[in-house]
C-alpha cells in the first residue's frame, strides 16, 4: 500500500518552561506519538528580569537534550527535528547556548522568529485539520502567538510577550498587570479581524480544557477538538481567576505545575476575547511540533486527509485483509443516498477500520472496536464524529451492543446521525461476511423503493446461506424496508 512508514521521527522542543521529545511512527500523513516526555527546565524564568537563561534551567536543558539525543538514537530514529522558541530567541545567551548543544550533542538548535513560531503552531492544526480556519492562538512560557488560517495557508502570525513566565513580573500589582496585557493585547491583535473559530494550543490551555471536561463529567476525555462556545468558555476562564488551588486540584485534572499559571493565562485569554470575540472555542492537542513535521512533510502528503491516513495504516497492520476496508465502503455506500463528503470520509474510515479487532476475543471485539475512535489517536475528528464511528463499529459486531458509556455518549450525536451510524454498523457487518480474501461473490446492495436488494451473480448463489439472509433481513429492518436476495 505504502501507507505503512518504518521510519521513526522525532521533534525535540525547547521552550521556555520544558524540554520535550516526542517520536512519532505510522503514516507520514498522519504519525502517531510513539514515545512522549518532558523535563520542566525553566529556562525562561527570571528572563525578563535577567536578560538571560535561567541557569539551573539551562543545566537541566542541556542535560534533557543530552538524554533525548540518546534516546532517539537507540529507539532507531533517522530524522531529529529541533524548535527552540522565546526563551531562546530572547536570551542574551541564547546563541551560546545552541553553540553548547551542538557542541555536546551535534544537534543543531532550530531558533524561530516569533512569526515562525506561530507560523508552525498554526500549522499544527492544520496537521489534524487541513480545512481549518480561523484563528489559532498558542500559550507558551514566554510568549503567546496569534495566526490567521484558511484554505491550508497562514495568512497572518505574530507574536507577543504574554506568557505567564513574563507576566510573573507585574503579579504584585494587578494594575500594572492589567495594563501589561492590555498594552501587549493591543499590539498583538491589531492586524486580525474577528473571526468565528478560535483554536487553542498550549499545555496549559490543554489543562484549561481537561478541567472543563472533568467539572462537567463530559463523557468524552479527549482534549483535541473540545469544543465551547464563547460563553461557556468565559465562565470557565472567570471561575480560574476566582477559584482557589484546592478548589481546582479536586477536579484531579491538572498538574500543580501548570496550575500555577492558570490566573495569569486566563486573565490574557479573557482579554484576548473581547478583542477578537470569536464566536467558538476549539482546544487542540497539536501545536507546534505537529506544525515542524507538516512543515517537512512534501506537498502531496499535506493535501492527503490524516483521518483515512490513519485509518488506512491500522487497517494495513491489524486488519485481516488489508485494503479491503474501501472495497467494503464503495459496496455500503450506495444505501446512504446523497451524502456530504465530510459523511463520506466517516463512513470510509469506518469500512477501514471495521476489521482492526479481529484478534480480540469475540466476546469484546464489540466493546474494543468501540473504544477505537473514541479513545485512540486518531486525527481530524470533531467529537460527534469520533462518537459517529464509535456507533458505526458497536454495531459492525452487535446489534443490540451493550457497551460501558454507549449511552452516555449517544446523547451527544442527532438521532438522524445515530441511525445513519446504525445502518453503516450492520451494513459492514453484512458485507465483512461475503467479501475479505476474495470480493468477487459480494454481490451490489441497491435500494428500490421500499426494498433493500442484495443483487448476486449466478456462481455466488451457492455461498448465500441462511446468515446472510439473516444479517441482510437486519439491515433492511432497521430501515423501514423488506429485503431481497436475488440473483441476476
Amino acid at each position: 500500500m505504502g501507507m505503512t512508514e518504518p521510519d521513526k521521527i522525532a521533534v525535540i522542543d525547547v521552550g521556555s518552561n520544558s524540554v520535550r521529545l516526542v517520536v512519532y511512527f505510522g503514516a507520514k500523513r498522519a504519525p502517531l506519538q510513539f514515545f512522549n516526555e518532558k523535563v520542566v527546565c525553566g529556562l525562561g524564568r527570571g528572563l525578563a528580569e535577567s536578560g538571560i537563561l535561567n541557569p539551573a534551567g539551562r543545566v537541566r536543558a542541556l542535560s534533557a537534550i543530552q538524554r533525548f539525543v540518546g534516546i532517539a538514537e537507540r529507539m532507531g530514529v533517522k530524522t531529529i527535528h529541533t524548535v527552540a522558541t522565546a526563551a531562546v530567541r530572547d536570551a542574551k545567551d541564547g546563541a551560546n547556548f545552541c553553540d553548547e548543544v551542538l557542541f555536546e550533542t551535534n544537534l543543531r538548535l532550530q531558533v524561530v522568529t516569533g512569526a515562525q513560531e506561530a507560523t508552525l503552531s498554526a500549522q499544527g492544526v492544520f496537521f489534524c485539520r487541513p480545512d481549518a480556519a480561523g484563528l489559532v492562538c498558542d500559550v507558551g512560557g514566554s510568549s503567546v502567538e496569534l495566526a490567521k488560517i484558511g484554505a491550508g495557508s497562514v495568512d497572518i502570525a505574530q507574536t507577543s510577550e504574554l506568557g505567564p513566565l513574563h507576566l510573573q513580573q507585574f503579579e504584585a500589582d494587578q494594575t500594572a498587570l492589567n495594563k501589561e496585557i492590555k498594552n501587549q493585547l493591543t499590539r498583538l491583535t491589531k492586524s486580525f479581524k474577528p473571526q468565528e473559530t478560535l483554536y487553542l494550543i498550549g499545555g496549559t490551555i490543554r489543562s484549561f480544557a481537561s478541567l472543563d471536561i472533568a467539572r462537567k463529567n463530559y463523557p468524552l476525555s479527549v482534549v483535541n477538538e473540545y469544543t465551547l462556545k464563547i460563553d461557556a468558555f468565559r465562565d470557565l476562564l472567570n471561575w480560574i481567576v476566582t477559584a482557589q488551588d484546592e478548589e481546582i486540584m479536586g477536579f484531579g485534572a491538572v498538574s500543580s505545575d501548570r496550575l500555577k499559571y492558570f490566573p495569569l493565562v486566563a486573565q490574557v485569554m479573557l482579554g484576548l476575547l473581547d478583542k477578537i470575540k470569536p464566536e467558538r472555542i476549539v482546544f487542540s492537542s497539536f501545536g507546534i511540533r505537529e506544525g515542524v513535521l507538516y512543515d517537512n512533510m512534501p506537498p502531496r502528503f499535506q493535501r492527503r486527509d490524516p483521518l483515512i491516513a490513519a485509518c488506512q495504516f491500522f487497517e494495513a497492520s491489524d486488519a485481516r485483509f488489508a485494503e479491503f476496508g474501501t472495497t467494503l465502503y464503495a459496496w455500503v455506500l450506495p444505501l446512504f443516498g446523497t451524502v456530504s463528503e465530510q459523511r463520506k470520509r466517516l463512513i470510509w474510515a469506518a469500512c477501514l477500520l471495521h476489521d482492526v479487532t479481529w484478534k480480540v476475543h469475540p466476546d469484546y471485539r464489540a466493546e474494543i472496536s468501540f473504544g477505537y475512535p473514541t479513545r485512540a489517536n486518531l486525527v481530524g475528528l470533531d467529537h460527534q464524529e469520533r462518537i459517529f464511528l464509535a456507533v458505526a463499529l458497536i454495531h459492525r459486531y452487535r446489534n443490540k451492543p451493550n457497551v460501558d458509556k454507549l449511552e452516555e455518549l449517544n446523547v451527544l450525536l442527532s438521532d438522524e446521525d445515530k441511525a445513519q451510524a446504525e445502518v453503516l454498523g450492520r451494513a459492514m457487518r453484512l458485507g465483512a461476511m461475503l467479501g475479505g480474501p476474495d470480493v468477487s461473490h459480494m454481490g451490489r446492495l441497491k435500494i428500490v423503493g421500499s426494498k433493500i436488494e442484495l443483487l448476486i451473480d449466478k456462481q455466488s448463489e451457492g455461498l448465500m446461506g441462511e446468515m446472510v439472509e439473516r444479517r441482510l433481513g437486519s439491515l433492511a429492518k432497521i430501515m423501514g424496508k423488506a429485503a431481497l436476495l436475488r440473483v441476476e
